[in-house]
C-alpha cells in the first residue's frame, strides 16, 4: 500500500491546533450548581433525573472522534493498493503495405522452391503472412489496389488480424487495372492519423500504372513532404513480351529514390524471400517499453467502514440512552 498524495497528511495537524487555540464551544442554560447534590439524593432516597447532571462524552465517543479524524486525513492522501507491475511494448513506427491485386497477379510464372510455377499472388500471399507475423513492435496497415485503391486494415498492432485479412484477399477484387499512384495517395491519407515517428510504405506490384488519377512520381513527392519512406518491390520478369504483365521498374525506382527508400526486383519466390528479409534488416521492428503499475483506491472501503461503524455506534448509544431513561421512571 502507498499514498498518492502524502502531503495531505499535514492536514492531521489542523485538528490539534484548533483544539488548543480556539475556545471550547459552550451552551448557556439555567441551572443550580449543588456540590452536595449526591448527598441529597442519597438521604432522600430519590432518583436523579436525566437533566439533573451535566452530560459528558463517553470514552468510546472520544476515541471514535480521534480515530475518525485520522482516517479522514488518510483518505485525503489517497491510499492505494498496488498491483503487479505491467510492461507493455508501444510501437514507435507505422508500416503500411500496399499490395497489387490486378488481373496480372494471376499469371503463373513465378518459380517456387520445388521448381513448379505458381501465381504471383500466391507467392506474395504466403510470404506476406510470414512477414506480418515477424513485425512485432510495429503497427501494420494494409492497402490493396487494382483499378482503384482501398484501405483494408487501418494501422493496428494486432498482427494476427492483419495476416488473416491478407489470407482472405483474392485478385481482381479491386479491378483488373493497376493504380499505383492512387495506392500511394491513399496510404498517405492513412498516415495522417498516425502519431508514429517513423512512417514506412512497402508497395508491391507486377505492372505499370494504368488507371491512377495521381501519377506515382507525383504521389511520391507528396509522401516525401509527409516524411514517408517508400520501399517498392517489382514482381515478374521485366524482359517479358507480355505488355499486360510488364513491370515499370524505372518508375518504381524513382518513387523509392524520392522518398529515401529502396527498390527491389523479385523474379522468383527465392528472390522475394530475400527481399523481405532485406526489408526486415533495414526496417527493423521498433518499439518502446512502457511500464505502469495498476492500483486500487482504498478510501471508498475506509469510508464505508466508518459509516457502518457510526451507524452501529449510534444504534448502541441510542439503546443505552433509552434504557437509562427508563431507569429514572
Amino acid at each position: 500500500m502507498t499514498l498518492l498524495t502524502p502531503w495531505w497528511l499535514l492536514l492531521g495537524l489542523l485538528a490539534p491546533c484548533l483544539y488548543w487555540v480556539l475556545p471550547a464551544y459552550r451552551e448557556s442554560d439555567l441551572a443550580v450548581r449543588a456540590p452536595f447534590f449526591q448527598r441529597v439524593v442519597d438521604i432522600t432516597g430519590t432518583k436523579a433525573q436525566p437533566n439533573s447532571s451535566i452530560p459528558h462524552r463517553t470514552l468510546i465517543q472520544k476515541v471514535s472522534l480521534v480515530v475518525t479524524w485520522c482516517l479522514l486525513v488518510v483518505c485525503t492522501a489517497q491510499p492505494v493498493l498496488l498491483g503487479k507491475k505491467v510492461v507493455q511494448q508501444k510501437s514507435s513506427r507505422d508500416l503500411m503495405v500496399a499490395l497489387d491485386l490486378s488481373k496480372s497477379m494471376n499469371k503463373k510464372d513465378f518459380p517456387s522452391a520445388n521448381g513448379q510455377l505458381t501465381s504471383r499472388w500466391q507467392a506474395l500471399e504466403d510470404l506476406m503472412q510470414k512477414f506480418g507475423s515477424q513485425r512485432k513492435g510495429d503497427r501494420l496497415g494494409l492497402t490493396v489496389f487494382g483499378s482503384g485503391a482501398y484501405l483494408q486494415v487501418p494501422f493496428t498492432d494486432e498482427l494476427t488480424t492483419w495476416t488473416q485479412v491478407v489470407g482472405s484477399l483474392s485478385t481482381e477484387i479491386a479491378g483488373p487495372a493497376t493504380a499505383i499512384g492512387d495506392a500511394i495517395g491513399l496510404s498517405i491519407r492513412a498516415f495522417e492519423v498516425s502519431q508514429a515517428k517513423q512512417k514506412v510504405l512497402i508497395l508491391v506490384t507486377d505492372g505499370s500504372d494504368t488507371s491512377s488519377q495521381l501519377p506515382p512520381v507525383e504521389a511520391a513527392k507528396v509522401a516525401k513532404a509527409h516524411n514517408i519512406s517508400i520501399h517498392t518491390i517489382a514482381m515478374g520478369d521485366p524482359a517479358t513480351q507480355d505488355s499486360n504483365a510488364k513491370v515499370d521498374i524505372e518508375t518504381l525506382k524513382k518513387v523509392s529514390a524520392l522518398t529515401g527508400g529502396e527498390s527491389y526486383l523479385a523474379i522468383d519466390k527465392g528472390a522475394l524471400e530475400h527481399i523481405l528479409a532485406e526489408i526486415n534488416r533495414i526496417e527493423q521492428s521498433h518499439y518502446q517499453q512502457v511500464s505502469y503499475q495498476p492500483y486500487n483506491y482504498l478510501y471508498p472501503y475506509i469510508l464505508m467502514v466508518l459509516v457502518s461503524y457510526y451507524f452501529v455506534l449510534w444504534l448502541g448509544l441510542s439503546l443505552f440512552e433509552v434504557k437509562r431513561r427508563k431507569a429514572y421512571v
